[in-house]
């Protein structure tokens, strides 16, 4: 007979052996990753340090009201100021946890009136990428028209984009954010709201070629400094760019096709296999599937996971052009 002793013994061991286990795979993990997470690490500490949105010593409300400003005006055209939609999404937060405070907790209200409350801002932030993915594709036409300007008008950066503008109706992104920059360089000659005007067309694209530009343009509006041979090499990176994104499509394009077919075209086999040759009837087999504990917990795991593979194949596919 076992004693009490050797079973509790047992029982530690067991959860010990285990959490070892555990703990040579993430340290496995940790040594294969770790170039990966030190350049990671890296980049997040470069871009903590040179974040435009905040200068030293800049409040997190001026950081706030700038962010909302800039998105406001790609998302909506600066239709609306980032005061008004504040105003508008308290208004709508207050609105709906007052509706829902009448039949639900007030936890459950507050909850509810945040949801609601920051759905704009959802909005205008998926609008925001959507504009940036499509405006990323048109880089490299909008370098090429901009590097063969520039060349044509002498350096001349406000002629340059002028006649970008005229010559490219066929990039609606990037036009549209280039107007309120050329009206901004054109007004005024003050560095901090030139500085402000390129970065929020930078803002607009969110790509790092679109950031370069940005400087570019900078640098020769304030400056005066001959931009040729920094458009050249961004035009050439862009380039490099394009293939890279047309190759790392097509390789996409299998896995996207794997996974839109392959999954469905499995269960629908094995819904033909179970009916055809092991003997079930369908309804005997719709009732194992759905009205089973296990059989419904197994659809719905496989279920998430083909939507959550699909979701991701999404977002690698659809990233933006960029280098």
């Amino acid at each position: 007979m076992t004693s009490p002793l050797a079973l509790l013994n047992r029982e530690m061991l067991l959860p010990l052996i285990s959490a070892l286990l555990y703990l040579l795979l993430l340290t496995g993990l940790l040594l294969v990753l770790r170039g990966r997470l030190a350049a990671a690490l890296d980049l997040l500490r470069a871009r903590r340090r040179l974040r435009p949105d905040r200068a030293p010593g800049a409040s997190p409300d001026a950081a706030l009201f700038a962010h909302l400003d800039r998105l406001l005006a790609v998302s909506l055209k600066g239709k609306l100021s980032p005061t008004a939609f504040l105003v508008l999404s308290t208004v709508l937060f207050f609105t709906c946890f007052i509706c829902s405070a009448a039949s639900l907790p007030i936890g459950a209200s507050l909850v509810t009136g945040f949801a609601f409350s920051g759905m704009p801002y959802l909005y205008l932030r998926m609008r925001l990428e959507r504009l940036r993915r499509a405006g990323s594709f048109e880089g490299e036409k909008l370098l090429s028209a901009f590097l063969t300007n520039y060349l044509v008008t002498g350096g001349n950066i406000y002629a340059t984009i002028e006649r970008v503008l005229a010559c490219c109706p066929h990039l609606p992104v990037t036009s549209a954010l280039l107007r309120p920059l050329l009206l901004t360089l054109r007004s005024t000659g003050d560095p901090d709201r030139v500085r402000e005007a390129v970065r929020r067309f930078a803002f607009g694209v969110g790509t790092s070629w679109s950031g370069m530009l940005a400087h570019i343009i900078a640098s020769a509006a304030t400056h005066g400094a001959d931009m040729t041979c920094a458009i050249e090499d961004l035009l050439a990176q862009l380039r490099e760019a394009r293939v890279l994104a047309e190759e790392r499509k097509r390789i996409n394009g299998e896995s996207v096709r794997m996974a839109a077919w392959l999954t469905p075209g499995l269960y629908a086999g094995s819904v033909l296999c179970g009916t055809a040759w092991m003997g079930l009837t369908p309804a005997r087999f719709l009732h194992n599937q759905f009205l089973t504990a296990g059989g419904f917990a197994f659809f719905s795991v496989g279920l998430f996971l083909f939507l959550l593979n699909r979701v991701l194949l999404e977002a690698l596919t659809n990233r933006k052009l960029d280098y």
